[in-house]
């Protein structure tokens, strides 16, 4: 094959080519770097949040178990014995039965808990201490020492070891009492699951006691001074660290109802080595990436430049100019290609325009771009005034069928001048220049879209206000697409012009709406409470509201509206709860159907009242008034029959032809009632004890029927409603 000898500039070309790749792997290295910086820290974050948490758990365990330490402490000095111990005077207790009877409760309280193994009570008046085991003398120095961590945890050392305890310090008379409790604590027990969870050399737990003694998985134990005095001194919940060439996180959370602190170290040196090596592997790789697809590019211009010289010559012929030009030069070569691939560019024209169009209605105005649209599509563009249209069909079959009548309006009518194109698979964008009034051109957009209709096509279309300077047409054009969301007010395939949303009205809804609504349906006056809604939908959307306000107003109105009918003793269905209302109205596309809603439930609350205008019969009467009153016991349809003195087969029928309750369903429904109120007003109260206080035994089934009720569980409820 012959040689091709390369030109000056080609010889320029490649020396740019080979700095633009030095410059590429300069700038994937510094990308590198950066990258797996970011990331590391991404990923120490995300560890440094999980151990957050992780921690925070392990810390209310830790904090329960205290409790359970507190409490044992509590059953010490409930009891009989002990109380007059501490309250009476030395005699009585010099006595040996007496203070076997306290050492016998010290070891039953040892026994009856895993997290004690030993119990010291001392009596700094008398001068001696009763543990589990007998009675010891103490010497002043070792009072002393139990003054040192009186009321908190301490590590002591003993004949067997070090030990972990809990030191309470009491003084039940002012002055003449002082009395220390001390329990040795069971580190394997205490520390279970707490201190689990270690990856070694990754993530350490630790207890910290106020005496500055660490507590391990293994015992009682030691680590690093540095890193412990910075743990003792850390004030924060996270601090970071640099110790020995490796980097640290230190987690410390303080106990709520003690002096212990649980402790963790992080060494994420590991993290920060696998970033470095992950950096330099995709520099390497992408050098070598970029080296291979040098010599390529390098091989294949060598050999591919002849053909492009032929392609050029060919090309001449075609663009038949009278003269001959010059083809020695690469760069005239690609040169004639795009100009001849211009020349045939007929056919990409729809797109363009589309591009065109979307660009000049959703970005910056550009003049060069409006010419350029004026000059694919031949429009002069001349009059004064421009009209945006935004038109919406909801069958893609039909969209040639819209373009063409659009595209036909343009031509056929010689005031009007334009462009139109689909925007989306549904939606079109037409921006019209006419020297036609406003009125005038609407009623011509009225006769396309008859005609349209006659061929069974439906649009929705949107009208925007004339106006001059063609530099506001993406305002333009947002304001026309908020108008055609008025399609929920106004209803689909409608003719919507922006004039008619102009002028907004007073507000559309006020609470004497809602009170006139309340009292129609509770009088029973049908008619004027449907007056009522319908007068409402008319403001609505008249005043141009917004759709999530128009939704708000209706769920408002209708959660009011049970409310109130509830209050004044309606028995709604079960379903009709806030979450059920919501999701109904959310549900409804556009206002009409919202207000067909609020009608249904209009009637749902008359029928409340229709039932009540018979009155309930005397044993129902009496049946009701004594569930209200027995409603927090456990009551069943035999303990209310024999109350009226009914049998409970003949009570269960009646009970529902009158009130369209069962007698367990009215039970629920007093109950639930009252633990709306519980609920809400009592937030002291737990769940639990509001089950208790409605005779629920089970907490589990006060909480089904609640969610049942009321759509979210009772804690649930409380939070929504603060």
């Amino acid at each position: 094959m012959k040689k091709i000898k390369l030109l000056p500039r080609s010889v320029i070309f490649y020396k740019l080519y080979l700095c633009n790749i030095f410059i590429t792997v300069v700038f994937i290295c510094l990308i590198a770097a950066v990258c797996s910086t970011f990331s590391s820290r991404l990923i120490l974050d995300n560890l440094i949040d999980f151990n957050e948490g992780m921690i925070e758990t392990k810390s209310r365990a830790m904090d329960e178990r205290i409790n359970q330490l507190d409490n044992t402490i509590n059953l010490m000095l409930e009891d009989e014995n002990v109380f007059r111990f501490v309250m009476s005077d030395e005699d009585y207790y010099g006595r040996p039965t007496a203070l076997l009877k306290i050492i016998h409760h010290f070891q039953n309280v040892c026994s009856n808990s895993d997290l004690v193994e030993g119990v010291c009570m001392i009596d700094q008046e008398r001068g001696f201490a009763l543990t589990e085991k007998t009675k010891l003398d103490i010497s002043e120095e070792y009072l002393q020492n139990i003054c040192r961590g009186e009321n908190s945890f301490v590590v002591q050392d003993t004949d067997e070891g070090k030990k972990l305890e809990l030191i309470k310090h009491f003084e039940p008379v002012s002055n003449e009492r002082n009395i220390y409790v001390i329990l040795t604590i069971s580190e394997n027990v205490f520390t279970d699951n707490l201190l689990d969870g270690n990856l070694p050399g990754v993530v350490q737990f630790y207890l910290l006691t106020e005496q500055e003694d660490i507590i391990t998985s293994e015992g009682i134990g030691e680590i690093e001074s540095e890193i412990k005095g910075e743990l003792i001194q850390q004030t924060g919940s996270i601090q970071e660290l640099e110790f020995q060439n490796e980097r640290l996180v230190l987690y410390k959370k303080k106990s709520q109802i003690s002096d212990l602190s649980f402790v963790a170290v992080q060494n994420y040196t590991y993290l920060l080595n696998e970033a470095d090596e992950v950096k330099r592997i995709i520099i390497a790789v992408s050098i070598v990436m970029i080296l291979i697809a040098t010599v390529i590019i390098y091989l294949s211009s060598r050999y591919l430049y002849r053909p492009l010289k032929q392609l050029g010559y060919k090309l001449s012929g075609m663009a038949a100019k009278k003269e001959k030009e010059d083809l020695n030069n690469e760069y005239k070569l690609i040169e004639n290609v795009l100009n001849e691939l211009q020349a045939e560019r007929e056919y990409a024209i729809p797109s363009v325009v589309r591009d065109l169009i979307e660009k000049l209605l959703t970005e910056t105005f550009d003049e060069g771009r409006f010419e350029h649209l004026k000059s694919l599509l031949g429009q002069d563009m001349k009059y004064d005034f421009y009209i945006l249209v935004v038109v919406e069909c909801e069958t893609v079959e039909y969209r040639g069928e819209v373009l063409s009548s659009f595209d036909d309006l343009i031509r056929d009518c010689q005031e009007i001048e334009g462009f139109f194109a689909g925007m989306t698979a549904i939606q079109y964008a037409g921006i019209f220049n006419t020297s036609l009034s406003y009125d005038l051109f609407i009623q011509k957009i009225e006769k396309l879209k008859e005609e349209l209709e006659k061929k069974e096509i439906l649009i929705t279309c949107c009208v925007s206000r004339e106006f001059r300077n063609k530099e506001n047409l993406s305002l333009r054009y947002s304001e026309a697409l908020s108008t055609l969301d008025k399609k929920f007010f106004k209803g689909n395939h409608k003719l919507i012009c922006e004039s008619s949303f102009e002028s907004e009205k007073a507000e559309p809804y006020s609470l004497e709406i809602e009170k006139r609504l309340t009292k129609y349906v509770t009088e029973g006056r049908r008619e004027e409470a449907l007056t009522v809604l319908q007068t409402l939908t008319e403001n609505l959307s008249n005043s141009a509201a917004d759709i999530q306000y128009t939704r708000f107003v209706y769920l408002q109105l209708c959660n009011n509206l049970i409310k109130n009918v509830q209050d004044s003793g309606g028995h709604l269905p079960k379903n009709y709860t806030e979450r059920y209302i919501f999701n109904a109205i959310l549900s409804q596309k556009n206002i009409l159907l919202l207000k067909q809603l609020a009608e249904e439930i209009v009637d749902t609350c008359m029928k409340c009242f229709e039932k009540r205008e018979k009155p309930l019969s005397a044993n129902v009467e009496r049946a009701i008034s004594f569930i209200e009153t027995n409603y927090m016991n456990d009551l069943s349809l035999e303990d209310v029959a024999n109350a009226v003195f009914l049998s409970s087969g003949y009570l269960s029928i009646i009970f529902k032809e009158e009130t369209g309750y069962t007698v367990l369903e009215y039970i629920t429904y007093v109950r639930m009632k009252k633990a709306k109120e519980l609920v809400l007003k009592t937030p002291a109260l737990k769940i639990k004890e509001i089950a208790e206080q409605l005779g629920y035994n089970n907490v589990q089934s006060f909480i089904r029927y609640f969610k049942k009720y009321y759509g979210m569980t009772p804690m649930a409820y409380r939070k929504e409603e603060r």
